[in-house]
């Protein structure tokens, strides 16, 4: 008997052919179709889109901007609030990109300015 011999050597499980419940037919629902989620309340409609919730908004099929549905006259200004909503929240994270990018900037300036200072003192050597 070997001294470095295999004390546990598990059996391989053979692959599985079969489904495990075979009078279940497999699910014919389309993903997309749960994608869009929207309340339908007694007055108005809403629609959740990017992590807020819209009011009377859907998305496109193409997955672009949301486009407004045929609703009541009130409707107007509904979509006028999201848009609102919609345009602080990018206003938001440009500014806060900017800010990122300003900082970078300062760095580099900085960073130039130490290497310039240390060119002009070798060459005064």
């Amino acid at each position: 008997m070997p001294i470095f011999a295999k004390k546990f050597a598990p059996k391989l499980v053979p692959p599985r052919v079969r489904r495990l419940n075979i009078g279940c037919p497999p699910p014919a629902e389309d993903i997309d179709d749960f994608r869009t989620i929207t309340l339908n309340l007694v007055d108005r409609q809403l629609c959740f889109i990017d992590g807020i919730w819209m009011n009377g908004l859907q998305p496109t099929a193409t997955g672009g901007l949301p486009s407004a549905t045929g609703g009541p006259i009130g409707n107007a200004s509904a979509h006028s609030t999201d848009d609102m909503l919609r345009m602080r929240r990018r206003i938001k994270t440009l500014e806060q990109e900017n800010n990122l990018l300003q900082v970078k900037l300062d760095v580099l300036v900085d960073l130039l300015t130490e290497n310039v200072i240390e060119l002009h003192e070798v060459k005064n050597q």
